[in-house]
């Protein structure tokens, strides 16, 4: 586990060739467990830090949504508060029946669902200091974002990605673009996305940025009548310069082209 800020802290693990965090956020009264990552056995150390650490404060498990690499270390954290959107334990059914797949097996141990759902906002106030649910599609429908004022911090889930988001929904661009704006007018100084590094909140519109000019390349594309199999859009001319792209994020910029097309021809 790190310290990110005083009370916060992350540990991170390789799901999918992706670094994936999950955070812990000690408040007076309670323990908010921010993504339970891939498995039982990767979540471990953050709840032995929760065990050792939290004492008699309430443990309050947030779902960002419902992949697989989020939710599948869930039942470590079996008989606390699941908290998450109310479409995400629809659409968490819904990827463990289709298992196998895109998502792995569920873990032995299964996944509990989240028993507490909400729709736009979920604010735990707790002495004085606040902790903030947000909704924020544009991954997916059921995408939230944790802001903790306090201390200035923006835990993104995969609303933010580094060095640019993976599209997943139908028809996300102008749900997501909303979401940026939300997330703009936030006070942070920290924003960490579930998959990357912590950053300031240039991030957004690093991610903005990507999203609406992927849309727009494709839509050019298809008005002068390119087949997609024509693209010629790499993923270095929609990031900052000198922003490294790995194989495993070229290959995610190859699936956000195919995705913008097939929304394109809707």
């Amino acid at each position: 586990m790190q310290e990110l800020r005083s009370g916060v802290w992350t540990h991170s693990v390789v799901a999918g060739g992706f670094p994936t965090i999950s955070a812990v956020v000690f408040t007076a009264r309670r323990a908010f467990v921010v993504d339970t990552l891939p498995s039982p056995r990767d979540v471990e150390p953050v709840h032995a830090h929760v065990l050792d650490e939290a004492g008699d404060r309430r443990v309050v498990v947030v779902n960002t949504h419902h992949h697989w690499d989020h939710v599948y270390g869930n039942a470590v954290f079996a008989g606390h508060d699941i908290v998450a959107h109310e479409a995400c334990p629809g659409l968490m059914r819904a990827e463990m029946r289709g298992a196998g797949g895109s998502a792995p097996e569920p873990p032995g141990e299964g996944v509990p669902l989240p028993g507490i759902t909400f729709g736009d906002r979920l604010d735990y106030r707790d002495e004085g200091e606040t902790v903030c649910l947000l909704h924020a599609p544009g991954h997916t429908e059921d995408s939230v974002a944790v802001h903790v004022p306090g201390a200035r911090i923006l835990l993104g889930g995969d609303a933010l990605e580094w060095p640019f988001p993976s599209f997943s929904q139908r028809g996300g661009l102008w749900p997501w673009v909303r979401t940026f704006r939300r997330l703009r007018r936030l006070p942070v100084d920290i924003v960490l996305p579930s998959h990357g590094p912590p950053m300031g909140p240039e991030i957004i519109d690093a991610n903005e940025r990507y999203v609406t000019a992927v849309h727009a390349a494709v839509v050019e594309a298809r008005r002068r009548g390119a087949a997609r199999e024509d693209l010629d859009l790499p993923a270095e001319r929609f990031v900052p310069a000198g922003t490294g792209v790995d194989a495993v994020y070229r290959a995610a910029h190859e699936a956000n082209l195919a995705w913008a097309w097939a929304e394109g021809g809707e």
